[in-house]
């Protein structure tokens, strides 16, 4: 529909640019204004409407410019050879058109299909590394369980930790690799329900226990923090991602901080190191999918940064990253907080009146 109009629009602007200047221009100087329509139709749309605006410049040509005026009739042979040059200007440019758009797909497919090979590439290699990993140590431990039956009662403890500990890293890459196809799908289900700050956070720090064992844990959460409508279970695990990646880029002993803060727009949580940090170029980019900070330990598939921005977007909020003044990087969460407020049940409302004085 647009394209039709935008093809009688150029038609009736060469209907009045012809007949207001038709003491100064000449029959082909008309013929090419007409021309002009047919070609940015043409060039912009299907061959059904270059041929439509070719139909409108014939009708208006004959009609406006050629004697007899306001009639269809034609007297001369050369005007019907006009008629039929405009009509083959519409097939011939629309034709080459559709090829160049042809091409163009062709090529957007290409290009689509080859950086899908290499991220499906960059994936296997990456997520075979990390499984390849804690599968040797899980085999290795079972396997000392199963043929020696000789170990201590400490040793034994120690390679079941280790099973557990594998198995728990394991089940972190899918995870993860899951949440990426969730979100890239659009399939990623937000369950809000109202939760304390300090909750989720504590939540992610027992989960986190055996992994941050000997680093010491400052947080910083104020007493008068609102409560925040959130997918407890996702937000928990942008939290976990955040201490992960921490702990991944620092030294054994270096110390993270954890606070949060009111905003004028919400709450804010930051996670904070005392590492080597993020250059300038990096802030951005470790968020990418499949991006791996040069300081990086080995292993880790580069998702959990760039899981974790989605699913903070998904909320309605936002995630980046900062330098701190005085060295290491920080990982900033902005999640806005609802004008609304979590109401009580009936029964613990009738209650809390009761007791009101």
């Amino acid at each position: 529909m647009l394209g039709a109009l935008e093809a009688c629009a150029l038609v009736s602007a060469s209907i009045a640019i012809g007949i207001l200047g038709r003491p100064k221009l000449a029959q082909p100087d008309v013929v090419m204004l007409f021309v002009l329509a047919i070609m940015v139709v043409a060039v912009r749309h299907s061959r059904a409407l270059a041929l439509f605006a070719a139909a409108l410049s014939v009708a208006a040509y004959d009609f406006f410019f050629v004697p007899p005026f306001h009639t269809f009739a034609v007297d001369e042979l050369r005007n019907l050879l006009t008629f039929a040059m405009l009509f083959a200007l519409a097939v011939v440019l629309s034709t080459l058109n559709e090829r160049a758009r042809k091409s163009e797909r062709a090529a957007a497919d290409a290009r689509l299909k080859a950086s899908t090979e290499e991220m499906k590439s960059t994936l296997l290699s990456a997520v075979s590394h990390d499984m390849r990993t804690p599968l040797a140590a899980i085999t290795g431990a079972a396997t000392t369980l199963r043929d020696n039956e000789s170990l201590s009662t400490a040793q034994r403890r120690e390679l079941v930790e280790t099973v557990c500990e594998e198995a728990e890293r394991m089940e972190r890459v899918v995870r993860n690799l899951l949440d990426m196809t969730r979100l890239q799908s659009g399939a990623l289900a937000v369950a809000r329900e109202w939760i304390p700050v300090e909750e989720m956070i504590g939540s992610a720090l027992v989960r986190l226990d055996r992994a941050l064992a000997g680093r010491a844990i400052t947080t910083h959460i104020p007493e008068d923090l609102p409560m925040v409508e959130v997918d407890p279970v996702l937000v928990e695990q942008v939290l976990i991602n955040l201490l992960e990646n921490a702990a991944k880029y620092t030294p054994a002993q270096s110390p993270i901080d954890l606070s949060a803060r009111r905003t004028d727009t919400g709450v804010e949580l930051v996670v904070a190191d005392r590492g080597p940090g993020i250059a300038p170029e990096e802030l951005s980019l470790v968020f990418e999918k499949f991006y791996r900070g040069a300081s990086a330990r080995p292993g880790g598939v580069g998702l959990g940064l760039a899981i974790s921005r989605g699913i903070i977007e998904a909320h309605g909020g936002s995630l980046f990253a900062r330098a701190r003044p005085h060295g290491g990087a920080e990982f900033v969460v902005e999640l806005p907080v609802s004008d609304k407020r979590p109401s009580l049940p009936p029964e613990l409302s009738t209650l809390s009146e009761r007791r009101a004085p």
